[in-house]
């Protein structure tokens, strides 16, 4: 069963950790919210990840000197042997450069490509994406035998994190809470994305206080002769200005200056040399036929119960919602988040019932249905009607949110 957080995996692929993902309702609350005085997502677009950590507006730096381990050592601590001989000062373009919000410093560290440098395999078919160890070999041959296709060609970036007021402890503190995706320019963002991200993901360590993330994407080379950035944000994952000024027409990309939070935005420098402009049209068209595959793509129904628990919460609004579902007690199932940042949204950062979810709603103009109050499902966990929940926004006087989770009086069948 493809569900709408399935559609949007496929859509944007995984840009950081493959398993995080937006919840359901976080969908349904970006494509019903308020118009919010943006142009159009032509015109601007930003994908992101959004982190309650409101850092202010960034600045630009460069380290004269190297400050952080080198990629190869990166590597070697990774135990990624050939990326550590890739990652070697002759086979890699070494940047160094760091960009600054508040405490925390961001520095793109380096970027090599290649084939099959990397010990972990990733595979796709259609609208899945897996990562396999390569040592793993029984379970790679499965998955090639089951139509799945090796991404071969690939480019590495390796980032450095580092909080300057108090060292990081754990990974989980920073980087599973950024967004990094590239941008190609004369590529439309929006269209293309999945072209340059697919199966974008990566690996991290925690040395003496400082993150160090390595990011891998298809192959950037093939695009060498256009202009390349690297982003990264803690921003939602949606499209909208508010972290970065895109314009694809005029092939420009710049940080948004008033965005509270994380906009890194660092230029690649490609080697035109490398270009391969008939790899990078057949690369196109591909991406091209895939899309247009899961456009016709038959939707799956929805089991009988299941579809009869949608429609149940369906007629559910905030004026009834006490009539149909029962509001939970257990600690987390009330929270209230804000105000509003300068932008006019409120981060939720919550974790219940399990797991984590971050979105920033603007409240310039109520809540997503244009009032204070709104209702949504928060989705199904495995396809069990036990997991499934409601939740309940408030927009208070005050200008903060409630959040209230119900669980729904539906009666499950034996």
């Amino acid at each position: 069963m493809k569900t709408m957080d399935d559609l949007l995996k496929q859509a944007l692929t995984p840009r950081n950790e493959p398993d995080y993902w937006l919840s359901q309702n976080t969908v349904k609350l970006l494509k019903e919210a308020p118009p919010m005085k943006k142009m159009s997502r032509k015109k601007y677009a930003a994908v992101t990840i959004s982190c309650a950590l409101f850092l202010c507006v960034g600045s630009i730096s460069a380290y004269a000197a190297w400050k952080y381990l080198r990629p190869d050592q990166v590597a070697t601590e990774l135990k990624e042997d050939m990326l550590a001989g890739a990652f070697s000062e002759e086979n890699a373009v070494y940047i160094n450069e760091t960009q600054s919000f508040e405490d925390y410093d961001i520095t793109l560290l380096g970027i090599t490509s290649g084939e099959r440098l990397s010990g972990q395999a990733y595979l796709a078919n259609g609208s899945s994406v897996m990562s396999v160890s390569r040592e793993n070999e029984t379970q790679v041959k499965a998955a090639l035998d089951e139509g799945f296709l090796e991404l071969t060609d690939r480019s590495y970036l390796l980032f450095a994190v580092e909080n300057k007021t108090q060292a990081f402890k754990e990974i989980s503190e920073f980087h599973s809470r950024l967004s990094i995706f590239p941008v190609v320019m004369g590529y439309d963002y929006e269209t293309y994305s999945g072209l340059f991200e697919n199966a974008g993901g990566g690996q991290a360590i925690l040395k003496d206080g400082v993150i160090y993330y390595l990011y891998e994407c298809n192959s950037l080379e093939p695009y060498a002769d256009h202009a390349i950035y690297m982003c990264v944000s803690d921003d939602i994952p949606a499209f909208s200005e508010y972290s970065y000024r895109y314009d694809s027409a005029a092939g420009t990309i710049a940080r948004n200056e008033q965005y509270e939070g994380v906009n890194a935005l660092f230029s690649l420098p490609m080697d035109a040399s490398k270009a391969d402009p008939k790899a990078a049209e057949t690369a196109l068209k591909k991406h091209q036929a895939r899309l247009k595959a899961l456009e016709q793509e038959p939707k799956e129904p929805l089991p009988k119960d299941l579809q009869d628990a949608y429609d149940f919460i369906g007629q559910i609004t905030p004026e009834n919602i006490r009539e149909y579902a029962t509001p939970l007690t257990d600690e987390g199932a009330r929270q209230t988040f804000g105000p509003a940042d300068a932008q006019g949204r409120i981060t939720i950062d919550s974790s219940y019932p399990n797991g984590e979810f971050r979105m920033k709603i603007n409240v310039t103009e109520g809540l997503p249905n244009g009032k204070k109050e709104y209702v949504c499902d928060n989705g199904l966990t495995d396809d069990d009607l036990d997991t499934l929940l409601i939740e309940h926004f408030i927009l208070n006087d005050d200008g903060t949110i409630t959040l209230q989770y119900y669980k729904p009086n539906i009666q499950k069948e034996e």
